[in-house]
């Protein structure tokens, strides 16, 4: 059986955390950006394409393809990182990257949490709840466009997502598993709309006997339930929604299922992604690794 029991508190070596600065401010070059509109709703989107450093050496290697969410803001960081951790020796091969930038002519904020979320907040709201949308999106019109221009290993695609990018990738996975091979879910906001991921979990297990993905899944320490008195409010528990999660999953005893996870310790919502992400990518693809 595939499936893999690994611990819930890991503590990251701290070499790897101390280098976060760096990769905010940086600017690797070479960033292609592609126009790659929706045909389906009308919407306009770009996607940044970070290529490795070594493609044009070989023509016969294919690469693994990375599929970063919030890439209008990631994809620069994202590639520093991962191009640092394959210079220094830590990964096997540098994957192209694909970073999935927001709607045209909408903000940030607008375009993320309609396209990121799975569910609507309340009947008849629009601003939520596109995720089947930008699913079908990323599988019709994406997928096939890196595939036809790059030389890419279909059998090695990562999405990689945080926060609500990380909800987005817990909803594919409980919907349309085999479009990804490995997904990596940073502070996940599986407290969505009263927790709607799990009814999708639920509905997924009634009607499947197996789930074939690698699921990586990391959290901040200081992301736990608490009252936050600049907001006024209680902060989610993203601890205890990881751990449930994955709890949930390791208990349908899916044989085609790894599950890997990960508390940072002394990190937040904000200060989490670039160690978590160094942990999950290398667990992926560090060690030997055909091409």
């Amino acid at each position: 059986m595939a499936l893999i029991f690994l611990c819930h508190l890991c503590i990251l070596a701290r070499p790897a955390e101390t280098r976060s600065a760096k990769w905010t401010g940086c600017d690797p070059g070479g960033i292609q950006t592609r126009f790659v509109p929706d045909p389906a709703s009308g919407r306009l989107y770009d996607v940044e394409i970070s290529l490795p450093s070594d493609y044009d050496r070989d023509a016969s290697t294919h690469y693994p393809v990375i599929y970063l969410a919030d890439g209008g803001r990631e994809t620069r960081p994202v590639t520093c990182q991962i191009r640092e951790l394959y210079k220094n020796g830590t990964l096997a091969q540098e994957p192209i990257i694909v970073g999935l930038s927001y709607a045209k002519g909408e903000s940030l904020v607008a375009s993320r949490k309609r396209d990121y979320t799975p569910a609507p907040r309340k009947p008849g709201d629009t601003a939520y709840g596109g995720a089947h949308a930008y699913q079908h999106y990323l599988r019709q019109t994406v997928i096939p466009y890196v595939e036809s221009l790059y030389r890419t290993n279909p059998d090695r695609r990562i999405y990689v997502g945080h926060s609500y990018g990380g909800l987005l990738g817990a909803h594919i996975l409980l919907t349309e598993p085999g479009l990804f091979r490995t997904y990596i879910l940073g502070s996940p906001s599986l407290w969505f709309a009263d927790h709607a991921i799990l009814t999708f979990e639920s509905e997924y297990a009634r009607a499947n006997r197996n789930l074939k993905a690698d699921l990586l899944l990391f959290v901040g320490g200081e992301e736990i339930g608490r009252y936050d008195p600049g907001r006024r409010d209680n902060t989610q528990n993203m601890v205890g929604d990881m751990r449930a999660f994955e709890s949930q999953l390791k208990q349908r005893h899916y044989p085609g299922l790894t599950i890997r996870s990960l508390v940072v310790r002394s990190k937040n919502h904000r200060n989490v992604f670039p160690p978590g992400l160094t942990w999950a990518i290398t667990a992926v693809l560090g060690g030997t690794t055909g091409r």
